[in-house]
């Protein structure tokens, strides 16, 4: 019986659709279900999606292909697949990315190994558009440190991440609210439900950076800070957070705040989070790590 599904959404895919999808029928695991979702795409996506699942038919790993008459949203698409998902394990990976061959061997073969982890990632590699590698992502493994990371930075590439079904349907799965950043709200709400997390350290999977994603859409940053504020407010309440990460959370609340336009209100937030402890402000192991992140990228 297959214990795994993978699932890709697609919206306007080419010209790098073919080679993500290359990388997963290319998977050492072969028993899993490759589920890929057209978002209503207006370019050569459903051709080759229709292409691609009649030379796939009777192999493996089984491929079905859902096509959408409108654009339902990049959450909404999500939400219909993991809707569709019968298996115990969901894996995902983004249109543009690509998978190393044993990605999906190791992370089943970790999570069957650790029953307790809902949400497993793995390091990543950062290439262009022509596949060169341009940076990698080196992220911490263990439950207590990806927790603290959260509020400075997401731990888990969404093209990375494997999670149990259940638990994320047990939360609502992708947040519809949130146009953006709706897979780093899920793992936060998989948190605070009680749900442990790992990552692997190796680089499974391959990050593509590109004009066209979100998150490099200036007409989408109202969008992402508004979305930044919400989920700043929401890893206040993450289980069993210290009090290094809980001030910085508080700080990228205070940052949050800021985007939105609540200047006032940050400058505020920033300078009683301060005084609150002065030292630990100076000396918080976890701000140093994203200062020494951020200059390295």
């Amino acid at each position: 019986m297959e214990f795994l599904t993978l699932i890709m959404t697609v919206r306007n895919g080419m010209p790098y659709l073919e080679e993500a999808v290359d990388s997963i029928f290319a998977q050492t695991l072969r028993e899993f279900t490759f589920l890929i979702i057209n978002n209503a795409s207006e370019d050569g996506t459903r051709g080759f999606l229709e292409q691609t699942a009649a030379g796939a038919h009777g192999k493996r790993p089984l491929l079905r292909v859902e096509h959408l008459p409108v654009n339902a949203g990049r959450t909404g698409a999500l939400n219909l697949a993991l809707g569709l998902v019968e298996t115990e394990l969901t894996a995902v990976m983004d249109a543009d990315d690509l998978s190393a061959r044993n990605r999906l061997e190791r992370q089943v073969e970790f999570l069957r190994l650790h029953p307790e982890v809902v949400l497993l990632g793995s390091d990543v590699d950062y290439i262009d558009a022509q596949r060169r590698v341009v940076g990698e992502e080196r992220f911490p493994t263990v439950h207590e440190a990806l927790r603290d990371h959260l509020p400075l930075y997401n731990p888990f590439a969404h093209s990375a991440c494997m999670y149990r079904t259940g638990a994320a349907r047990a939360v609502g799965g992708y947040d519809s609210s949130f146009a953006y950043a709706q897979d780093l709200a899920l793992w936060i709400a998989m948190l605070r439900d009680g749900g442990r997390v790992a990552s692997l350290k190796e680089k499974l999977v391959m990050i593509r950076k590109h004009g066209g994603q979100a998150t490099r859409n200036t007409g989408m940053a109202g969008e992402r800070a508004l979305d930044n504020l919400r989920l700043s407010e929401a890893m206040l309440g993450l289980p069993g957070i210290g009090r290094s990460a809980r001030q910085a959370a508080l700080l990228r609340l205070a940052c949050a705040r800021y985007g939105t336009g609540e200047k006032k209100s940050a400058l505020s937030q920033m300078l009683a989070t301060v005084a609150d402890d002065p030292l630990l402000f100076f000396l918080n192991p976890l701000l140093w790590r994203r200062l020494i992140r951020s200059l390295r990228r």
